[in-house]
């Protein structure tokens, strides 16, 4: 049962997106600020186990994590709605402080999946069932106030909070999409081509479009049932993608064309919950886990945000948390990178520079990329040995070989990736 109840939780914090309505995560309508749907803890019961998700609000770059609401988790084969209460689905959000919407799903006792949408304007604290439409409709919420899209036998859009729908025209195509930052934008990552390195853009809701090919590295489709995602960035052409690989790595790819050329500026090993913020440049990776616990039996949830700005290339800090039984977020390895635990010199450099890590977790390797996001060097773990990083906490690289000019450093610890410039000269 306890792997069981493991996968569950990893499913709702490391997955992709599939849609642009199941998003467990969503930008707020103010800088710095997110919400999260997640697994917040378990019981251990002789019985089984009882699963508790919750609505987060993230804050201040992820520093600052509440527990606005929190109900148990409950199969959705209820039978009607009545049967089911508020489930902590998929969450969007709009251009209005406070204004976020849940679209969960239920099964009637003849199998056919149905979906509610759920408002509320206090941060998530009380919610009111906005629309409840028989079969499977997909939500995606606007950069406008009140504006929100329903899709399912047609386009269907509100500007009044999801009080009324009127059909609009347009193609309802809800493949992994993302709102831009005008009324009618969307970015869709697939759309009219699922998977196949596409990328569609549309000011007017899919009535005309422009669709772009993506190249492999940067987009590669269907890997193990995860699906590439698009997200607006915090300026007019901004978009980014993030994709798996079959190499087990996990890329961010960002343009600031609308699509036409990208380059990437996060990359690492395994998917993870990725989310652009309103300000330009900067994004966040989450990362999560569960910890068991003897009294009560069970286990908590560990929520990690890496808060990156310069679009990628500057990881301010990462902040974790611990989602404890009593409802009290605790920050536990708040990680200070700009202290300088992590120092590469000397840079510039002829080509020998050296990666300090004192008093540091424990590094896993160590990768150059260069300003086109190309791995072109890889230090792993067993060439330096994670005990003689902890006794001599320096490193050599030795870029002497690849040509002058600008690189990343990705040092990739237990507790996240930190990334640093080096220039060649």
């Amino acid at each position: 049962m306890l792997k069981k109840v493991l996968l569950v939780i990893v499913a709702l914090l490391l997955g992709f997106a599939a849609s642009a309505q199941s998003r467990f995560i969503t930008r707020g309508a103010e800088e710095g600020e997110l919400y999260m749907s997640a697994t917040w803890y378990c019981n251990y019961g002789i019985w089984g186990d009882t699963l508790y998700n919750a609505l987060l609000h993230i804050t201040e770059n992820g520093k600052k994590v509440e527990i606005n609401h929190s109900v148990e988790y409950q199969s959705p084969d209820a039978g009607t709605a009545d049967d089911l209460p508020m489930q902590l689905h998929y969450v969007m959000a709009d251009a209005t402080p406070g204004v976020l919407y849940i679209a969960d799903w239920y099964m009637t006792y003849q199998a056919m999946e149905n979906t509610r949408l759920w408002f509320s304007d206090d941060y998530g604290k009380n919610w009111e069932l906005r629309d409840n439409q028989i079969g499977r409709s997909y939500y995606y919420s606007t950069n406008n106030e009140g504006v929100i899209y329903r899709g399912g036998g047609g386009v269907y859009k509100s500007v009044n909070f999801a009080l009324d729908f009127f059909k609009e025209e347009g193609i309802s195509y809800w493949v992994p999409c993302d709102p831009g930052l005008l009324l009618g934008e969307v970015f869709s990552a697939g759309a009219m081509n699922p998977y196949q390195g596409k990328l569609t853009h549309t000011y007017n809701d899919f009535k005309t479009y422009t669709q772009m090919s993506i190249d492999s590295q940067y987009m590669f489709g269907q890997v193990s049932g995860l699906f590439p995602d698009v997200f607006r960035g915090g300026l007019l052409g901004e978009v980014y993608i993030t994709s798996g690989f079959p190499d087990n790595t996990f890329k961010v790819s960002f343009s600031a064309d609308t699509g036409y050329n990208f380059r990437v500026v996060h990359q690492r090993d395994g998917a993870k919950t990725f989310m652009t913020d309103r300000k330009a440049g900067d994004f966040y990776i989450v990362t999560g886990k569960a910890i068991e616990t003897q009294e009560p039996w069970g286990w908590y949830a560990r929520l990690c945000f890496e808060y990156y700005t310069d679009y990628g290339e500057t990881l301010v800090d990462i902040y974790c948390h611990d989602l404890t039984r009593e409802g009290v977020v605790t920050a536990v390895g708040e990680m200070d990178v700009a202290n300088g635990h992590i120092i590469i010199y000397p840079n510039p450099t002829d080509g020998i520079f050296y990666v300090e890590t004192h008093n540091y977790a424990s590094v896993r390797n160590i990768d150059v990329f260069d300003l086109m996001g190309r791995n072109v060097l890889t230090v792993p773990v067993e060439t330096h040995g994670r005990a003689s990083l902890q006794q001599q906490p320096t490193t050599t690289i030795d870029i002497s070989l690849l040509p002058t000019g600008m690189y990343f450093v990705w040092i990739q610890t237990e507790n996240g990736v930190v990334t640093r410039k080096v220039v060649k000269k």
